[in-house]
């Protein structure tokens, strides 16, 4: 993450998460997605409300996050995640907490991503995963009239990156379309809700 990305989200932790919904809107898909009870990584797990939420449904459910004031509030604001979110970013995760997982929550993060780091994410997204394992990807895309070049009005690095390119370097990693959602536009955004499957032994 760059240092005015890095920026954004160090003032967001101080100030403007208080205003954060409880839920995100990924949250109701969870259920659907991943099986009762298996081992859940979120990959940017931000404020830890997702990680929240999967707990208190029964998943036991850990998190990466690359900003420390963004792992700061989510320990404050959610004392249960002590020792469940490490430091971790894409594309070069490794295997947190030992890796295979059942499911794994990639949730606007991929929008921070550089094109040429897809391909490499798409494959560190697939080694945390147990067969069978499921990725639950949200992705937006921003009016093209509300960047400047590949930044957002928050200075944010930001990339529109599209549902075809995403799923054919995740195809190539060896995970396969599961469901795709459209969750309409809000505040000149674009949501859709994905996931993709890995195939079992």
């Amino acid at each position: 993450m760059d240092r005015p990305t890095t920026d954004f989200y160090n003032r967001y932790a101080a100030d403007a998460i208080q205003s954060e919904a409880a839920r995100s809107a990924l949250s109701r898909y969870f259920a659907l997605a991943f099986k009762p009870g298996g081992r859940v990584l979120d990959v940017g797990a931000g404020s830890g409300r997702d990680l929240a939420v999967l707990r208190a449904m029964g998943f036991d459910a850990f998190g990466v996050e690359p900003n420390a004031a963004m792992r700061a509030v989510a320990v404050c604001n959610h004392p249960e995640l002590a020792g469940r979110v490490l430091d971790g970013a894409l594309p070069q995760l490794g295997v947190p907490f030992g890796g295979g997982f059942d499911g794994v929550v990639c949730s606007a993060v991929l929008m921070h991503v550089a094109p040429a780091d897809l391909p490499p994410s798409a494959l560190a997204l697939r080694a945390l995963l147990a067969p069978g394992g499921r990725l639950l990807v949200s992705l937006p895309f921003m009016h093209p009239d509300l960047l400047a070049g590949e930044r957002d009005a928050d200075g944010r690095y930001f990339q529109n990156h599209a549902y075809e390119a995403l799923a054919r370097h995740l195809a190539a990693a060896g995970l396969a379309p599961a469901g795709q959602w459209d969750e309409g536009e809000h505040a000149g955004t674009r949501w859709f809700v994905l996931l993709f499957e890995l195939a079992a032994r």
